[in-house]
């Protein structure tokens, strides 16, 4: 086998040092001698440590550092996949495939040792397939899709659309919401990443994703982890899942219906299997049930819950198939039946969404949005429209918008998310502007941040038509407080008319761990930011005021982390500052306008500092 990888690669022309940059050059020869001889050259070991990227999607970049990385991450990509794609058609057997990988990531310390080896044996047949099965696969494709959020392009991509239903003559926008109604509260729960290993007094400071684990006993005082949790990198033990849902019957019994936008398995993304993300998710919407009773749950997947993590397999791979995901929804039709109605089950056998009519006039529409992110390998191998999902979507608005519903989407990753696919967020959005009028509001996790995003047009003249609410997250991973939010939502017109957001202070309850945490509602929305209402418009006009005033700024950076003692330590400067700003106007990674707008009122309205 490494005989015949030795001629192909023999055969292989790379530029010479006269026509691309040494570290390029030397990073390309490096990893062709590694495929030879699986030996590391000290050249190729020097180049790594120049360009190693520790944590590499780990890490949260604001967009000046993304901008300055990408000259040399897109690149190293493309070397080194290429390096992969072409050694798999050459012959390397899948174990090879994952050998080279391993090496990549090891190298330039993606991961540790034990992640990179973990990650790889659980997804390197994946890869195997996806190049096996898609003979015009390139490394340029795989960079662009897996390092979206660093702007790696691909040259030769053709986008695909999804055919929108025209607007209905007599079915205009409507001007003004209908007669408002009384109001009613929906709970928000996302984000709880369950750990079953999670141990008090393991060790809370790793280079693992995951750490408290229970195999790693701390050795410091200080590096201990805590009973109710850990800022450093640590997900929820059982017992602090069981007091928030606990705290929440006692806190809200007026609450009458809740949104479980997602995330239940634990950040232990090289160790994950069929069995044990089977038991956690079980145990926990079993406990949802018998906490909350006939109360009314609307629960969506999140990119954990799949085994490898982020996968959702390709609607080509046949559902016997052993890398077929399908076993994600078959797993999750049965458990949220407590709460659906069976028609829901079509849908989410064939991609984990559905829709209901929650009562008459008020549909709830929960997409698989996981599909979008850019981590999960199966976009490789196809993007367009996962599972129809978006075709349905569409679909679905215009037979709500016949009947003259209102409607909530529940999605995961949100949008504007650097790392949502491109192709996939712009096609969403263009759904999205195309029924506003009907859709109230938009809820989504993932980031574990508590945000609010609002959807401009893309006229001359934007104007602010939608918006979407980040749930935060019940972990505390990583330097948060647990939070859930609690919506005040117009009866009639299913708008939000405001929302508190609940959290303890993680420091504090370590502190006692024999009493329960102190919830308390952090902080109202309109009352903190000096809001008359929560419309796309009113949110728009906060956003301008916060590129004036520092006070503004700080507290959505306050709130965002739920004044979490680590998260306060590390403060928000300006380039944070901006980072938020701009994630409040980007509904499609890429599209820089609000964000460009925004920023240039930032820069013009705060002082500039004095030269030392």
């Amino acid at each position: 086998m490494y005989l015949r990888l030795v001629l192909i690669f023999a055969l292989v022309q790379f530029s010479t040092p006269t026509t691309i940059s040494d570290w390029k050059y030397n990073l390309y020869r490096g990893l062709q001698h590694y495929v030879r001889t699986g030996e590391e050259s000290d050249q190729l070991r020097l180049t790594a440590r120049e360009i190693a990227f520790p944590q590499l999607f780990r890490k949260s970049y604001v967009r000046k550092q993304r901008d300055m990385m990408e000259s040399i991450v897109c690149p190293a990509c493309d070397i080194g996949l290429g390096i992969v794609i072409t050694a798999r058609r050459a012959g390397a057997s899948v174990e090879t495939l994952g050998d080279i990988i391993e090496f990549i990531c090891k190298s330039i310390i993606i991961e540790s040792a034990e992640v990179c080896k973990g990650v790889v044996e659980l997804n390197r047949d994946i890869l195997g397939y996806i190049i096996d099965n898609k003979p015009d696969l390139t490394s340029e494709r795989v960079c662009s899709i897996l390092l979206q959020n660093f702007n790696c392009k691909d040259s030769n991509r053709t986008d695909w659309t999804i055919k929108i239903p025209p607007r209905l003559r007599n079915n205009a926008p409507q001007v003004q919401d209908p007669k408002p109604g009384k109001s009613y509260k929906i709970l928000q729960l996302t984000d709880m990443h369950y750990d079953p290993d999670y141990k008090i007094g393991s060790n809370a400071v790793c280079v693992e994703p995951l750490c408290c684990q229970v195999h790693s006993p701390g050795l410091r005082s200080e590096d201990k982890a805590g009973y109710w949790g850990d800022y450093r990198g640590c997900d929820l033990p059982w017992h602090s899942v069981v007091d928030v849902l606990d705290h929440v019957v006692d806190q809200h019994g007026d609450v009458d219906l809740i949104y479980f936008t997602g995330d239940i398995i634990n950040h232990k993304v090289w160790k994950t299997n069929i069995k044990e993300n089977t038991e956690a998710i079980s145990k926990v919407f079993k406990q949802l049930k018998e906490t909350f009773g006939n109360l009314k749950i609307y629960p969506i997947l999140g990119n954990h819950e799949p085994h490898p993590v982020n996968m959702f397999s390709s609607k080509f791979v046949d559902n016997n198939h052993s890398l077929s995901t399908r076993w994600i929804f078959e797993l999750v039709a049965e458990e949220w039946s407590r709460w659906l109605p069976k028609e829901t089950k079509q849908t989410i056998l064939k991609g984990g969404y559905y829709t209901v009519l929650h009562r008459p006039g008020f549909r709830i529409i929960a997409l698989n949005s996981n599909v979008c992110y850019t981590m999960n390998f199966w976009l490789f191998h196809d993007d367009e429209d996962p599972f129809g999902q978006l075709q349905w979507l569409a679909d679905t608005l215009a037979k709500a918008e016949k009947l003259g519903e209102r409607v909530h989407i529940l999605s995961h990753v949100a949008t504007g998310d650097a790392t949502c696919l491109h192709n996939w967020a712009e096609e969403y959005t263009k759904i999205i502007y195309r029924f506003s009028h009907i859709i109230s509001a938009q809820f989504n996790g993932h980031t574990h941040n508590d945000d609010t995003v609002i959807l401009f047009t893309q006229d001359k003249k934007p104007e602010p038509v939608n918006i979407a609410f980040n749930g935060g997250s019940l972990t505390p991973y990583s330097d948060l407080n647990p939070n859930y939010k609690v919506y005040e939502v117009d009866s009639n017109t299913q708008n939000v008319l405001d929302f508190d957001t609940w959290s303890y202070n993680l420091t504090e309850a370590n502190a006692d761990p024999q009493i329960s945490p102190q919830w308390k509602k952090l902080y109202s929305f309109k009352e903190s930011f000096g809001l008359s209402s929560v419309t796309p418009n009113d949110v728009a006009k906060l956003v301008e005021r916060m590129t004036k005033d520092p006070k503004l700024t700080e507290s959505y950076f306050r709130f965002q982390s739920r004044e979490a003692d680590s998260s306060l330590a590390l403060g928000c400067d300006s380039d944070c500052e901006i980072e938020n700003i701009c994630y409040m106007v980007t509904f499609v990674h890429g599209k820089n306008f609000q964000c460009q707008t925004f920023t240039d009122m930032y820069n013009s309205n705060r002082p500039k500092p004095k030269p030392t």
